[in-house]
């Protein structure tokens, strides 16, 4: 149940912060890619989610998920931003964020294969999350 995520406070205005970041992370994955380094550029778009989705929760809530799981916040998105098309976004967003544990913390070396297809789900959720904001 998405009301047992815990959260942290925060200024609405700070999501402007969140979403430039995220568009820097962006920017960097994009350089990492072009310099085939994959694990980089698979951290880059990692990050770029979680800095978008602390956007989205942030301006519309005032709120970021305190859970030490990242999936967590992708729930509590859907549960914040109640729109059709935030399923959709979502699966986006997670299919990013479930591979940090395994991009961070293993030897798993990504591929370009792997590398290319996370570029296109956090492009795909950055576009959608600056469209969300205002």
């Amino acid at each position: 149940m998405t009301g047992k995520i815990p959260r942290k406070a925060r200024s609405k205005f700070t999501y402007i912060i969140y979403i430039k970041k995220a568009e820097q992370f962006f920017k960097s994955m994009e350089s990492s890619l072009a310099k085939n380094q994959y694990d980089s550029a698979a951290l880059e778009g990692i990050h770029c989610v979680i800095s978008a989705l602390d956007a989205l929760l942030i301006q519309k809530s005032g709120i970021v998920s305190a859970s030490s799981r990242h999936e967590d916040a992708v729930k509590l998105l859907t549960e914040i931003w109640n729109t059709e098309d935030v399923k959709e976004a979502s699966k986006h967003a997670a299919s990013v964020i479930n591979m940090k544990t395994a991009v961070e913390y293993t030897d798993l070396q990504v591929n370009q294969k792997q590398a290319v297809e996370l570029q296109k789900h956090t492009q795909r959720f950055l576009t959608w999350a600056k469209n969300k904001l205002p």
